[in-house]
């Protein structure tokens, strides 16, 4: 069996410098080493999911910018296209007034024409009267249009 003597004092006195040993120069650094590699992974780690969602906000800043944009853009133009078709429905209604007028102005030149060719024609089939009368009767005759049977 194992005697307890003065041996095992020494061997406790080795394990315990060795064990001292082993951490200051082993232990500790290895420790601090997977300490800085920890500390190095999961900060980078962290750094690149902050920089992650950063960039991902400023990605939906920017693609609302964009949806804004275009919504803007969408509304002047259909300001534009209101204003044009304003425009063309004023230019239509001066267009429609216009003819208008040049069709009453027609219009009255083709009656004032009418009554003009209607006076000639009144004096002419008048002067046509008297002259048949005068060449079938050999005399003037006073031709009226209550002469003329119906």
């Amino acid at each position: 069996m194992i005697s307890l003597d003065s041996s095992i004092i020494f061997a406790i006195v080795i394990f315990l410098l060795l064990v001292t040993a082993l951490n200051y120069f082993l232990f500790q650094p290895l420790m601090r080493i997977q300490a800085q590699r920890g500390k190095l992974t999961t900060g980078s780690l962290a750094e690149s999911r902050n920089k992650l969602s950063y960039y991902s906000e400023q990605m939906e800043r920017y693609q609302a910018a964009i949806r804004n944009g275009r919504v803007e853009a969408y509304r002047h133009q259909e300001e534009l296209r209101s204003a044009a078709m304003k425009r063309r429905a004023e230019a239509l209604g001066r267009a429609r007034t216009s003819a208008e007028q040049m069709v009453k102005e027609s219009q009255e030149n083709l009656n004032t024409q009418v009554q003009a060719a209607k006076a000639q024609l009144s004096g002419e089939a008048q002067d046509l009267a008297s002259g048949i009368a005068l060449a079938v009767l050999r005399r003037p005759a006073s031709i009226g249009a209550r002469d003329f049977p119906r």
